[in-house]
């Protein structure tokens, strides 16, 4: 159990660092209320990783009964990806145009991960294969919230295995923006990443 998250505490801790610094105040437009609207749920999605996290290490794993505390807090973890994944396809910003994408990764990643853990603790005999699996969709899912969170920052994703960097051009003000000097900063906005 421990190897299944012993990398957590550093992709949580980078995943969605800085969004709380999201948020709308005073005179606000449209714009900038929707953007305060999800900075709330990235806030409130972020606190309760930070819980799970938490509940996770605070299992004794020489305890039997662990695994069934385990298996509770994987379901409710499943049931707060899909939650954020729905908000990020209604809320997302169209600055932040791949987040959507990323959590409905993580949601499925993580979906599947809890049902392969489930299978692996519910055997008869623990089931280390399956085991293997959910926790590969487990780092999986980790790994599209950490790019959400680097998204967020304002940072450039590294390609990976699981990572593709594209870029996604807006051409509709592009001609204004290059005539202005503002392309390097549309460069920025327009680097997206998807979950392969």
């Amino acid at each position: 159990m421990n190897k299944c998250f012993s990398d957590k505490k550093m992709l949580l801790a980078a995943a969605l660092l800085g969004a709380l610094s999201l948020s709308g105040c005073g005179n606000t437009s449209e714009e900038e209320k929707a953007l305060a609207v999800f900075s709330s749920s990235v806030a409130d999605f972020k606190d309760y990783i930070q819980e799970a996290d938490e509940q996770i290490n605070s299992l004794d794993v020489n305890k039997k009964e662990s695994a069934d505390e385990l298996l509770e807090i994987l379901d409710s973890m499943d049931t707060e990806f899909a939650e954020f994944a729905r908000l990020s396809r209604e809320q997302t910003p169209d600055q932040y145009e791949s987040i959507p994408g990323l959590a409905e990764q993580a949601s499925v990643d993580m979906t599947t991960a809890v049902s392969y853990y489930h299978t692996a603790y519910e055997s008869e005999e623990f089931d280390q294969n399956y085991a293997d699996a959910a926790y590969q969709h487990y780092m999986n899912s980790m790994e599209a919230v950490k790019c959400i969170g680097m998204l967020l920052k304002g940072e450039k994703i590294p390609e990976n295995d699981h990572v593709t960097v594209q870029e996604i051009s807006n051409d509709e003000h592009i001609l204004d923006k290059w005539l202005s000097g503002d392309k390097d900063s549309d460069d920025e906005e327009n680097e997206t990443a998807s979950e392969e």
